[in-house]
Order: structure tokens, then C-alpha cells, then sequence
């Protein structure tokens, strides 16, 4: 890149949010400013360096702040070419404009931290500018990214002309979406729009023991709605620490890949589900909208428009979408000895009101159980996540202790063999 000429963010067509605000508008400014020299120049600097350490380290593939950002900008933008791409459909047009924008883009991504530095010119010794950190990807830490992202992250770091990798993009976005939906599997909902989970807790299928029945019956149904059919509605149900909430996170892991988006919804969120509903439509992947631990009061309105929702109301479920819940009690709603005693300032149909409480599990396509395990289920689940976790242990010490430990701590469930097993290899480890 020739440097005394400076690429221009006003010059894109499509990607123009990547400069809009953080360190896409401070470098913008920083080059507008250049052309100035002096201290406004320097103090545009500056700004782009206080604005990538607020941003906070994105590890990439090239372990360059600035550049990481434009990477992960390019590839989670949210535009015409990236939701034409997902469908499908970009026109010949919409390509050139795309590769148009992708041109000056790689020209601004090129402003490594030395390079822009060296802009300034000879007024200010290179000791007396601070300049921006990095992190490599390699470090393990961070936000989580799907293989198919670093991937094409790795694609445009090395790449000589992105201009040319436009067709790639576009496949890109086609198999993976766009926007947050492009980065990772795992997603949350916070009422307006989806959000990518940075932290997610890695739950792998296999490292669930003791829920075969569970799992097969859960796998089958992901696996239809993967293939194209509608996919039924779950009610996962059961007492605390069996293993529903792990079960879901697992799928993620086990089925992104293959286009599966774990979105989880909070319950203070259930009244901008219809929204959801909107926003998900866009995409070519599928979603598990995911409630976990869902109750309702039995004064709560809430669940009459959720229970709609689920089946019912006018607009139908994007047909890319289905929901797991779960839930500690089988009918969501808590039932008084009250409600059907029926005393005189209660409800004159009582009955009514409590067919219409209890209607909402009777809404979800399928009910699986979950139970707590005995003790020797218990055992079992131990020394499975132990041999999993390459503990050294021997058996009969392995089991001695992992009963001991479910006398002090909350009985036997498959949580408890999990949290005696992580507090086991620490103290192995250390």
C-alpha cells in the first residue's frame, strides 16, 4: 500500500457500520486527520488508541487489535450483500459493490499498529507513542468463535486481494449467517435483537452420563428439525441438577456445525418473543430458543401470551425455530389445595381456571422426564466423567469419596458427580 495515500471509510458502500462508532470511528477520524499533520493528527492518534483498549482485546489471527476488529467486523456485518449472501441471492451488482467495498476495506485493515504509527511522520520520536495491544487467537482466551469463522478469519489475514474472496464470503454467509449469528453457536435474546454469548460454558454431549434415554429422544428431534421438518416444542422436566440445562448447552456444540444456534431467553424476555420471531425468520440457519428453569405465578398473565406463542396465535412459529424449555415442576404453574376446594370467593368455574392453567405443558409436542439418580447411577456418572477427564484415580478410592462427598453436599444428581469430579481433578492438578 502506497502510504502517503490513505484509504477513505466514506468511500464504502456497504460496510459503512464497521466505522460508525468505537475504533472503526476513531481511526476514520484519525484519517481525516492525517492530512493536517501536526497535533491534530497526533491527537486523532491517540483517540484510536484509547478506543481499541476500551473495545478490550478481540483475539484474531493476527494478534493486531485494529486488524482483528476489521476481520470481525467484515464477517458479522449485517448488510445488503451479507442477508442476500444467507439467502442466497446476490445479484451481479450487489457482488461489484461488495468487492468494491472489500478492496478499500483490506486498504484500512493494512493500518497495522507500527504502520499507522509511522504515518505520523518524524515529529514525535517512536518512544514518545503509545500504541494500541494485541492478542493472538492462539492464547485460548476470549470470546468464543465457530471453526468455520476462524477459518475465514485466517483466509482474510493471509489473503493477498479481498476483492477476490468475495464469492468465498458470500459462501460463507450463506452456510453460516450473518451478523452475531456468523461468529458463534451460541446466542441470547436481551428483547431487541441477538447477542453473542462471548463466554459460553462447553458442554460436550458425551461428558452427560446416565441420560441415555433422555439424550436419544432429544438428539432425534434436533436431528429431524436439522433435516428440514418442523421439530416439536420440548418440555424438559424434572428436580434440580439432573442434567436438562447441560443437555441443551450440549447441542450447540454437538450440532453448530451443521447450522444449529443455540438462543437463550430469559423469562423477563418472554413478552418480545413475537420479535424473536421476526428476527430469526432472516436466517437460513435453525434456532433452539432455549427458557431455562421456567415457572410462572399463579396470578401471572404471562403465561396465558407465552402459552399463545407456543400454539395458538394468529402469526405462525418461523418454521426454523422450535423451543426447549425447562422447568422443576410439570405443569409450570403452581396448584393450591385452594383452587379446588373451590371456597366461596373462589372463581365460580374453578375448574376452568385450572384447566387453563394447567394447558400450557399440554402445548409443548413432547414432555421428557428427568429423574434423579441413585446411588449407583450416581457412581456411575462419576467414573465416567473421571475416565473422561484422564483422572488418576483408582476405583474403589473414586467411589468412597464420591459418596462422601454427596452426603455434605445436595444428595445425588448428575450436578453433584460434576461439581465432586471438578473439585477432584483441581486438587490433583495443583
Amino acid at each position: 500500500m502506497d502510504d502517503s495515500v490513505w484509504p477513505q471509510p466514506d468511500s464504502l458502500v456497504l460496510y459503512q457500520d464497521l466505522f460508525a462508532g468505537g475504533p472503526g470511528a476513531a481511526m476514520a477520524a484519525f484519517l481525516r486527520a492525517l492530512p493536517q499533520g501536526g497535533e491534530a493528527a497526533r491527537g486523532a492518534y491517540l483517540d484510536l488508541v484509547r478506543a481499541l483498549y476500551r473495545a478490550g482485546d478481540l483475539p484474531g489471527p493476527t494478534g493486531d487489535a485494529w486488524q482483528d476488529y476489521v476481520i470481525h467486523g467484515v464477517l458479522c456485518a449485517d448488510n445488503a450483500f451479507t442477508r442476500a449472501a444467507a439467502a442466497g441471492t446476490v445479484s451481479g451488482p450487489l457482488r461489484d459493490a461488495a468487492a468494491w467495498d472489500l478492496m478499500h476495506l483490506q486498504r484500512c485493515f493494512r493500518l497495522s499498529r507500527l504502520r499507522t504509527r509511522a504515518l505520523l511522520g518524524g515529529g514525535v520520536a517512536d518512544e514518545q507513542l503509545p500504541t494500541w495491544a494485541g492478542r493472538p487467537e492462539a492464547d485460548g482466551a476470549g470470546p468464543f468463535a465457530s471453526p468455520a469463522f476462524r477459518s475465514m478469519a485466517h483466509r482474510l489475514a493471509r489473503a493477498e486481494a479481498w476483492a477476490e474472496l468475495v464469492d468465498d464470503l458470500a459462501a460463507f454467509h450463506r452456510a453460516q449467517g450473518f451478523g452475531p449469528v456468523a461468529r458463534t453457536w451460541f446466542l441470547a435474546w436481551d428483547g431487541a435483537t441477538l447477542l453473542p454469548v462471548e463466554e459460553p460454558d462447553l458442554v460436550d454431549l458425551d461428558d452427560l452420563a446416565g441420560l441415555e434415554e433422555q439424550k436419544a429422544a432429544i438428539r432425534e428431534n434436533t436431528e429431524a428439525f436439522l433435516r428440514g421438518g418442523v421439530g416439536q416444542n420440548l418440555l424438559l422436566y424434572g428436580p434440580r441438577g439432573t442434567g436438562k440445562s447441560s443437555l441443551v448447552r450440549a447441542l450447540a456444540l454437538r450440532y453448530g456445525e451443521a447450522g444449529l444456534r443455540l438462543v437463550e431467553v430469559s423469562r423477563d424476555r418472554l413478552g418480545s418473543l413475537g420479535d424473536l420471531y421476526r428476527t430469526v425468520r432472516r436466517y437460513p440457519q435453525r434456532f433452539v430458543l432455549f427458557l431455562d428453569d421456567l415457572t410462572f405465578e399463579a396470578d401471572d398473565a404471562g403465561y396465558r401470551a407465552f402459552k399463545s406463542l407456543l400454539e395458538g396465535a394468529l402469526a405462525r412459529r418461523p418454521p426454523n425455530l422450535v423451543l426447549y424449555v425447562t422447568t422443576n415442576r410439570r405443569h409450570m404453574v403452581p396448584e393450591r389445595w385452594s383452587d379446588r376446594n373451590g371456597p366461596e370467593e373462589a372463581e365460580v368455574h374453578g375448574q376452568d381456571a385450572l384447566e387453563e392453567r394447567l394447558s400450557l405443558a399440554d402445548r409443548f409436542g413432547r414432555t421428557i422426564l428427568f429423574l434423579r439418580p441413585d446411588q449407583e447411577e450416581y457412581l456411575r456418572i462419576v467414573e465416567h466423567l473421571a475416565a473422561r477427564r484422564g483422572l488418576p484415580v483408582g476405583r474403589e478410592e473414586l467411589r468412597e469419596a464420591a459418596r462422601r462427598w454427596a452426603l455434605w453436599q445436595n444428595g445425588l444428581s448428575g450436578r453433584t458427580a460434576r461439581h465432586f469430579v471438578d473439585e477432584l481433578e483441581a486438587r490433583l492438578r495443583a
